[in-house]
């Protein structure tokens, strides 16, 4: 008999690419029911052997303890034989659900939250550096009362060293076909995700200044706003610019501009909670064939140099990322080299192909099958 599986979150959306096309998507493909709880617009929908539940959409941080609520009596109704969340706040609920149904119960943690709250502009300095201690101390706490933690960095991955099982599913993207590209798509740059300052969307821009006009460069931002400044959403200045930001965009549409592009940027602030990070923007221009620049992070300088898919810089600099970016848009031999080169990785080493193995085995493991149709 096939296990039940229940994903949930109480902020991702439901086609989340790790959470929706990757985890959820790969264990119904192995055999397994599995239920995705997480935010929609919509009741229930059936897609790709995913039941998807929706969640409502809550901007205030209060009201998703409510959604937390909510999941935790779904959870407790749902006959699921193992359950996998995505949100540190839910981390009470995932351990009360252990406790009350005796199941296997998985916290996925997507990014180093202790590290993150010296990041949050919200909170005082004064009391980050307590607060982050405080967390951290919590989160491990919580986390050793359930089955296992999955994170994506091996750097998170040491946060959860006391819990009683972890295991680093990286967020490569899926197999990619290869993009077809053309020349008359002309010279669009790329960036791929969340728009904040953090991530630099204010060096992107001064970098097109730099960027000689004969080039007729385009910046395309492709990604959900985040703290965006009024002013640095002027429609004239954008334009006078090249700039565009389109916000969030349907997964499949995303793909679309991968393939209209010829450089890709991640070029994140240089701090503490990018530096060991891996953004899956990275992994997506390689699939796609797309020369990249990103933050000289020395771990990133290694998968890039290795890789020879693209340059690193001072992602501070806007005048050092327009000369990489122009360096790459005017040698067209070096473009292909990169493309090639990158593709070639992501076909051998980053994709989700090698960490799906790795799930698969954890759910394997914590159930005690086989496969997802043992009895």
């Amino acid at each position: 008999m096939a296990a039940k599986v229940m994903i949930f979150s109480s902020v991702h959306p439901y086609d989340d690419s790790r959470i929706y096309h990757k985890q959820a998507k790969s264990l119904a493909e192995e055999g397994y029911h599995v239920e995705l709880h997480a935010v929609a617009d919509f009741e229930e929908r059936l897609e790709h052997g995913v039941r998807i539940v929706g969640v409502k959409r809550v901007n205030k941080k209060w009201k998703r303890l409510m959604n937390g609520w909510v999941l935790y009596r779904r959870a407790l109704k749902s006959g699921a034989d193992i359950f996998h969340f995505h949100d540190p706040e839910l981390l009470p609920w995932g351990a009360l659900i252990a406790w009350r149904t005796g199941c296997p119960v998985i916290y996925d943690s997507h990014e180093d939250l202790p590290k993150q709250i010296h990041t949050k502009p919200w909170i005082p300095a004064s009391v980050r550096g307590p607060l982050s201690k405080l967390v951290h101390k919590v989160e491990k706490g919580l986390a050793r009362k359930l089955s296992a933690v999955v994170t994506a960095t091996e750097s998170i991955a040491r946060q959860f060293a006391s819990a009683k099982r972890t295991e680093v599913i990286k967020n490569y993207p899926l197999p990619m076909p290869a993009v077809e590209k053309t020349e008359d798509e002309g010279n669009k740059i790329l960036y791929v995700g969340g728009v904040s300052y953090l991530r630099g969307y204010r060096e992107m821009i001064e970098m097109m200044d730099y960027i000689p006009a004969e080039l007729q460069a385009e910046l395309h931002i492709i990604g959900p706003l985040q703290h965006i400044r009024p002013e640095d959403q002027d429609e004239a200045i954008l334009k006078e610019k090249r700039v565009t930001l389109h916000g969030r965009v349907p997964f499949e549409e995303v793909k679309q501009w991968l393939g209209k592009g010829k450089v890709g940027l991640v070029c994140l602030h240089p701090i503490e909670n990018y530096r060991e990070s891996l953004p899956i923007k990275m992994f997506e221009y390689m699939a796609a064939g797309l020369p990249l620049i990103a933050t000289d992070f020395p771990m990133w300088r290694e998968i890039v140099e290795k890789s020879g898919c693209g340059f690193t810089v001072d992602a501070l600099n806007p005048k050092e990322m327009a000369e990489k970016v122009t360096t790459i848009l005017t040698d067209e031999q070096l473009r292909k080299r990169m493309s090639e080169d990158g593709r070639k990785a992501h076909e051998e080493v980053y994709n989700w192909h090698v960490e799906e193995r790795k799930l698969l085995a954890l759910y394997a493991g914590l159930l005690g099958t086989q496969t997802a149709t043992s009895s």
